[in-house]
């Protein structure tokens, strides 16, 4: 089942094809790392039922990406360009999934680009042991009579 890992990795993944001279960071590091880089973020999850065994999930995404010295603008904005184009869909084992809620922002001088996954899964059921007999007991005048 496709689940919060599959996408990080997939996300880790066109991130290096797209960028592979950035480093790529999915915990968060408050010192020590090395610029320019991305850190993938997992800003929140849910699930609401639908029909039956049918389940909605949400999945909310933050990449942040630092940025070296140089020409701030130009490099905030080739890289925003290039996220909004290779996040359009996301290929997680063998399926496409759309990537919807796309938006970026400049929190602290750092690029923030969101996108939330929408997908459906639908859950197993767990087999459950059938009764096999049942003993029934009757009484009727007083007189009891035993039925299988």
């Amino acid at each position: 089942m496709t689940g919060i890992n599959e996408f990080k990795v997939a996300i880790n993944q066109m991130l290096k094809k797209e960028f592979p001279n950035i480093n790529i960071y999915d915990k968060d590091l408050k010192q020590g790392f090395d610029k320019p880089c991305f850190f993938i973020k997992v800003l929140s999850s849910s699930q609401v039922k639908e029909i039956n065994r049918r389940y909605k999930r949400s999945i909310s995404f933050d990449i942040n990406y630092f940025r070296d010295e140089g020409n701030v603008n130009l490099d905030y904005a080739y890289i925003v360009d290039k996220l909004y184009e290779i996040y359009h869909y996301l290929k997680v084992d063998e399926s496409l999934y759309r990537a919807t809620d796309m938006k970026h922002e400049f929190i602290d001088g750092q690029l923030h680009f969101y996108f939330k996954i929408n997908y459906h899964i639908i859950k197993e059921i767990e087999e459950i042991s059938k009764m096999n007999n049942l003993k029934k007991e009757i009484y009727l005048n007083g007189k009891s009579h035993n039925e299988i």
